[in-house]
């Protein structure tokens, strides 16, 4: 599959009726992948919205202004106030008491500290390294064909997850799982990303692209990969 990815994006984008490319993420363990990193920092959502755009971007924790962002990938721990729940609940007011937010975040995803050293973004038809995760920014409708191609071969359903965070439950949750999966992203993201009202996040992990792009072709009769 070294790499397939032009072709698998194409397959993607046309039968789906994309509107925004797929974006490549991958957890780098060096910085092997000549990509040089951001010289402007911004947050992790945002550099999926460059990739959307068609550029190529690596950023380590020093380039993340997001804390979520950094903490979510393994690139750093959290601040004192993500940790004990006030962030979330006194400084944004997403939870009425910290215990809610402390409670919510022990229950997602968060890539291992060590894992990574950075991550890059690109686009999917642009990947020249094994791609982690998909991540395809789609409607209901569009979703929902996906989702047909996904279980396809095996049945069964496709679990999604809401927010915050959405780096968590779109990169994190199909990375350490393995599955697909979607979410409504949350409000800092939607707003960061520019997403429209109808619009949703699906997660495909890299190495069950190729599954899920067979699934689409033998479905119309064509050949698979």
């Amino acid at each position: 599959m070294k790499y397939e990815y032009p072709w698998m994006s194409e397959v993607l984008r046309s039968r789906f009726a994309l509107k925004k490319p797929p974006v490549a993420i991958s957890l780098l363990p060096d910085l092997e992948v000549r990509i040089p990193v951001l010289k402007e920092p911004m947050r992790f959502c945002e550099m999926w919205v460059k990739a959307m755009e068609g550029e190529i971007v690596c950023a380590t924790e020093k380039e993340n202004t997001c804390g979520g962002g950094t903490f979510y990938m393994g690139l750093a721990k959290p601040s004192p106030d993500q940790r004990n729940g006030t962030f979330l609940s006194r400084t944004i007011n997403l939870y009425r008491t910290p215990r809610a937010a402390v409670r919510t975040d022990e229950d997602t995803a968060k890539i291992p500290r060590g894992v990574a050293v950075a991550t890059i973004c690109a686009p999917l038809d642009k990947a020249g390294w094994d791609v982690d995760v998909v991540l395809i920014v789609c409607d209901p409708a569009q979703a929902m064909k996906i989702m047909e191609a996904v279980t396809y071969d095996t049945g069964g359903y496709v679990s999604g997850r809401t927010g915050p965070a959405t780096c968590s439950v779109a990169v994190a949750q199909p990375y350490l799982s393995g599955d697909v999966t979607y979410c409504v992203a949350d409000v800092g993201a939607r707003d960061f990303m520019k997403l429209e009202d109808n619009e949703m996040i699906v997660s495909i992990p890299g190495e069950k692209l190729p599954g899920i792009v067979n699934n689409i072709l033998e479905r119309e009769g064509a050949f698979k990969i």
